[in-house]
């Protein structure tokens, strides 16, 4: 039977809530709990003198033992070495960051552990254990945090009155580039990093869908008071509060729809809004495969949720 620590994948806890949650101790890369039948593997990035590296979405994870050849006895190399037959349970975080550890869920060995040369934290050539580790499930969920939305949504709001009052448009026609583009440098609201909203990148996204709802061109809107169009709104299929999830800028004309007022608040707020998001993603899926913007209909509706 698994274990659950109450983590998510994906989720960025600390060191004492990952000794809370496994009963096990707070030190060491590996840490076996017999109250919980696990073993916990930590996977540290900031450690330079082990050499944890992913290839082909397997871990080929570094035994324990900082100085000297490594050894399967006396230690929890063996217990891991023998973990497809001890029914102990391995657990997976990554600390790219100090303090920060995230989790990645229930991994096993993907291969035979392997023996190769590393330098210890003397520099000194050794041998050392490489455990190929691979995830039982790599299903990230997205967890809401409540004060990361709210940022979002100020800056949902910013965005969407600098687009209220139109009163001259270069051009009304725009074609997608079907380029990937790069983060810009994010705002701080109340000391939280948000992605900037571009003008004039939505108003590029309206103009493609030429000012019409694109749930239904049929949608009573009414015609904006400065110029002769639709009021319509801007909305980010892949939500800006999950840009940390991605390497590349989500404030792209690909990744804005064009919406009624209605169908906006539906998406945001209702409780039947499944039914837009997958005509949207239908849509949307494969110009987003061309920006960069790599994601599953199921993962985005876990965004939403």
């Amino acid at each position: 039977m698994k274990f659950n620590p109450g983590f998510v994948i994906g989720e960025v806890v600390s060191n004492r809530e990952v000794s809370k949650a496994f009963g096990c101790a707070i030190m060491g890369g590996m840490r076996p709990s017999t109250k919980t039948g696990t073993l916990v593997l930590i996977s540290d990035m900031t450690k330079p003198f082990y050499k944890d590296e992913w290839k082909n979405d397997i871990l080929h994870y570094t035994g324990m033992g900082k100085y000297g050849d490594q050894t399967l006895k006396g230690n929890n190399n063996i217990k891991l070495y023998e973990s497809d037959v001890n029914g102990i349970e391995l657990h997976l975080f990554e600390v790219y960051e100090k303090t920060k550890y995230t989790y990645k869920g229930i991994v096993k060995l993907a291969d035979k552990p392997y023996q190769t040369s590393q330098q210890d934290e003397d520099k000194n050539n050794r041998k050392v254990w490489v455990f190929p580790l691979k995830q039982v499930d790599e299903k990230v969920v997205y967890k809401k945090d409540p004060e990361v939305e709210k940022a979002n949504i100020i800056k949902d709001e910013e965005l969407i009155d600098s687009l209220k009052d139109i009163r001259q448009i270069d051009q009304y026609d725009f074609a997608y580039r079907g380029m990937p583009k790069s983060k810009s440098e994010p705002s701080v609201i109340n000391k939280i990093e948000v992605q900037k909203r571009s003008r004039s990148t939505a108003m590029n996204a309206l103009k493609h869908a030429k000012f019409m709802c694109e749930i239904d061109e049929t949608h009573p809107s009414f015609i904006r008071r400065n110029m002769n169009i639709n009021y319509v709104e801007p909305h980010h299929l892949v939500p800006l509060e999950y840009s940390d999830q991605f390497d590349i800028s989500l404030d792209v004309e690909e990744n804005i729809v064009s919406l009624c007022s209605n169908c906006h608040n539906l998406l945001h707020y209702g409780k039947d809004f499944e039914p837009l998001l997958l005509k949207l993603y239908e849509e949307r899926k494969e110009l987003l495969s061309h920006v960069g913007i790599a994601i599953s209909y199921e993962e985005l509706v876990e965004m939403y949720l």
